[in-house]
């Protein structure tokens, strides 16, 4: 019994000296997007700049009756972020080259939200329930955060035709392009044309996942370029643009100290794993396995 305490003992202190070493708790900071724009396939708006609208759309290829448009046409977004201040909030806090990147996620609004209600401008489809994807652009030549300006302008020369048209100037825009993730979008019970001032406009967060060179271009402070489109036939949403009061497209994201993330070393886990065997102790593969017999 005192050699089963002694060893209980010891297996207890490696566990919380492994806790000791873990990360503390994140920190989050924000800023609204830099620029932001939409690009339509309707050929009324598909060598248009769509800047400065008040909203932007995702959307599949559907047409919309209400406004009287029966010809389908498909709508994306983009939406870049300076996360220069980010970097310059966590220095400031951690260190420079003293924290590393936990989470990202972007906050959208929507002031057009009910299902099968229209938008009351025509360049808008429907509002409706579907899945849409979001994606890291490499490429940020879309725009110019020197002359943006206050309204997030887009280059005035961007447009559906300049992307997806032979001999587009932005043919090569989604070249290196990389999903973040897949989101289900099913409406809400907000629509309205006021201010979105006190969070009405029907705010969603969207996680962006954990991919590398996303946190890496946060961790520099450059630029968080996103592409939003349809990921079915079927959804369409709305996000409000910077130009919508109170409904700023944001960013989110969430820090720790450390250079990066501190794991638990897998020479701890083997040390527990052989002091639990010899207490009689099953690991949960153990236990899986055990299970499985049943």
């Amino acid at each position: 019994m005192y050699e089963f305490r002694l060893e209980l003992s010891a297996i207890v202190a490696a566990l919380s000296m492994i806790q000791t070493n873990s990360p503390l708790a994140s920190t989050v900071l924000s800023v609204d997007a830099v620029a932001d724009t939409f690009i339509s396939s309707d050929p009324n708006y598909a060598d248009r700049d769509l800047s400065a609208f008040g909203a932007m759309q995702i959307s599949a290829n559907l047409p919309n009756p209400v406004q009287g448009i029966n010809d389908a046409r498909t709508l994306h977004l983009l939406v870049a972020y300076d996360t220069a201040t980010i970097k310059a909030g966590f220095d400031a806090q951690y260190g420079d080259g003293n924290w590393h990147v936990t989470d990202v996620q972007v906050k959208w609004y929507s002031n057009f939200d009910i299902l099968g209600i229209s938008p009351h401008n025509p360049q808008f489809n429907v509002p409706a329930a579907g899945a849409f994807n979001i994606a890291l652009l490499a490429n940020n030549q879309w725009f110019d955060a020197a002359t943006a300006g206050a309204q997030g302008l887009a280059n005035p020369d961007l447009n559906w035709n300049a992307v997806y048209g032979a001999g587009g100037a932005y043919n090569t825009l989604l070249d290196g392009m990389q999903t973040l993730g897949t989101y289900a979008y099913d409406g809400g019970n907000f629509n309205g044309t006021n201010n979105c001032a006190n969070d009405v406009c029907a705010p969603r967060f969207w996680d962006l996942g954990d991919n590398p060179d996303l946190f890496d271009i946060v961790t520099r402070g450059g630029f968080v370029s996103l592409f939003g489109s349809a990921a079915d036939s079927q959804v369409t949403y709305l996000v409000n643009q910077i130009t919508k009061p109170g409904a700023h497209p944001q960013i989110f994201v969430s820090a720790a100290a450390g250079a990066s993330p501190v794991p638990i070393p897998a020479a701890a886990w083997l040390f527990l794993s052989a002091g639990l065997s010899l207490l009689g102790v099953s690991t949960g593969k153990t236990r899986a396995r055990r299970n499985s017999r049943l």
